[in-house]
């Protein structure tokens, strides 16, 4: 079965893409709502367990190895943020964009077909898309005098920004009896007529 590779026109396009920003919202938003329907986050962060849990587990059975807390322990020093969380953040936003994203390709390739613009083909000499983004001698630098004709400003030479290492502090529960208000008032009245 042969796909027509005739381009598609921009203007059909463009429409298509306009008119299913919506449903792309709504559709993330849906795999979103997903990780408190489905009770994952629930068990994730359960205070008292009947089974200790191993939540670096949980979010690999999840999400896959990519999600490993150990992944992301740089990020998590420089942040001061549990990689745990780290780990949950980026995996539960980059699962709901993918799974968007995959809705959205497939309604644009059910409308328009095949588009003919393919770097993975098979012709002799063509360059696969994986060659050139991991290829570090293949540079994607912007034109810079365009970009100054069309307004952009030279960034400024960038500062390495070292964020200080916070430990983490576990506090002991304060179990302190609350005592009203007008309860210590009391107390001085009566001080005061002891005096009086």
């Amino acid at each position: 079965m042969s796909m027509d590779k005739s381009r598609i026109p921009n203007e059909e396009a463009l429409d298509f893409v306009s008119k299913f920003n919506k449903i792309y919202f709504q559709t993330f938003t849906h795999h979103l709502s997903s990780f408190v329907t489905d009770g994952f986050l629930k068990d994730l962060f359960e205070k008292n367990p009947s089974v200790p849990k191993d939540k670096a587990q949980i979010l690999i059975e999840r999400f896959g190895e990519t999600a490993n807390p150990a992944n992301f322990s740089s990020q998590a020093q420089a942040t001061n943020i549990q990689p745990t969380t780290l780990s949950l953040i980026f995996s539960i936003a980059l699962y709901a964009a993918s799974k968007s994203w995959d809705n959205f390709s497939t309604q644009f390739y059910l409308n328009f077909g095949d588009t003919g613009i393919d770097d993975d083909d098979d012709d002799d000499g063509s360059q696969h898309t994986d060659d050139y983004l991991m290829d570090e001698s293949y540079q994607l630098k912007p034109d810079v005098d365009e970009l100054l004709r069309q307004g952009f400003q030279m960034p400024p030479n960038p500062v390495p920004i070292k964020l200080p290492s916070m430990p983490d502090i576990v506090m002991p529960p304060v179990d302190q009896t609350v005592i009203p208000e007008n309860s210590w008032k009391k107390d001085k009245q009566k001080d005061l007529q002891k005096k009086v």
